[in-house]
């Protein structure tokens, strides 16, 4: 299996400015629209371009993300027949292509959301890492190496 590129072609992101404050539960969601074989062939070779879409709700009503593109995968050329027969035939995928394309669409779709996110002051669809100052924390632990490298 070979995802060789991840293609966008729709971004979108609204925020409703008369929503009310209060408590934000964010549903991300990824699917898969279509399956397409790509235009060539090569050493045995074929490819197919998954459109996904991936979407991200902000509720009560606060706003969306909607980011739409496509997974290119390269394959066997008898497997990628099969795959292309099985999506026409049934509108599915074997759980191992299917986990490997969701996941390279998560990625892609989450990065662009956290860029739009900010964009248009909604809150980050995925939670970002903070330093706590502390004991034991990761500040307390370079300022006391820092000491110790002063002290010699």
């Amino acid at each position: 299996m070979t995802i060789v590129k991840i293609n966008l072609h729709k971004v979108h992101a609204e925020r409703n400015v008369n929503s009310k404050g209060g408590q934000v539960k964010i549903n991300n969601n990824v699917s898969i629209k279509d399956v397409d074989e790509m235009d060539f062939a090569a050493g045995g070779k074929k490819g197919l371009k998954f459109t996904f879409a991936f979407n991200c709700e902000y509720a009560p009503d606060l706003g969306k993300m909607e980011v739409e593109g496509q997974v290119l995968y390269v394959e066997e050329e008898k497997k990628i027949n099969d795959i292309k027969k099985q999506w026409d035939k049934e509108k599915k995928i074997s759980y191992e292509i299917m986990a490997q394309i969701v996941n390279a669409a998560l990625h892609k779709g989450n990065i662009q959301a956290i860029k739009i996110s900010d964009d248009v002051s909604l809150p980050s669809p995925l939670p970002l890492p903070k330093v706590k100052a502390g004991p034991n924390s990761i500040i307390e632990n370079v300022d006391m190496a820092r000491e110790s490298k002063l002290k010699k």
